[in-house]
């Protein structure tokens, strides 16, 4: 993506306020998961603001890879904030109520030795796959 241009750039300023830890947070419109969205460009493209403003202030971001929000906040889009990460890294350091979790639906620990990580980042219960696997 292009740099925007001194007007593009001024538009998405206006919907930006920035806090005293330093989050450039969104004050536009969000995607249905909490990420400010934004049109930009010919013919007015919606996108997420982390990315435009990432590829404005610093650079081209890898097919196929994605941007951490290292401030855990989702509607900050100061490029300082963000780290480029493979789609299973940035799964992987996610805080939901699943990685949480100490045990799995069945009882076992997740524990270094009962516990399998999938290339998507996903737990997995190792005795649970052993029971499926003997049935």
């Amino acid at each position: 993506m292009r740099p925007l241009n001194r007007a593009e750039l001024a538009r998405l300023n206006r919907k930006i306020r920035i806090q005293d830890n330093q989050c450039w947070e969104w004050l536009g419109n969000q995607t249905t998961n909490g990420y400010g969205k934004h049109q930009i460009g010919p013919g007015h493209k919606e996108r997420v603001v982390h990315r435009i403003a990432y590829e404005h202030y610093v650079g081209e971001i890898p097919p196929g890879m994605q941007l951490d929000h290292l401030c855990r906040n989702r509607i900050c889009c100061n490029p300082q904030h963000m780290e480029v990460v493979s789609p299973s890294e940035n799964t992987k350091r996610q805080d939901h109520k699943e990685r949480r979790k100490t045990h799995c639906p069945k009882g076992h620990e997740y524990n270094e030795k009962n516990t399998r990580v999938t290339k998507a980042g996903k737990r997995q219960c190792r005795a649970c796959d052993n029971a499926r696997k003997k049935k």
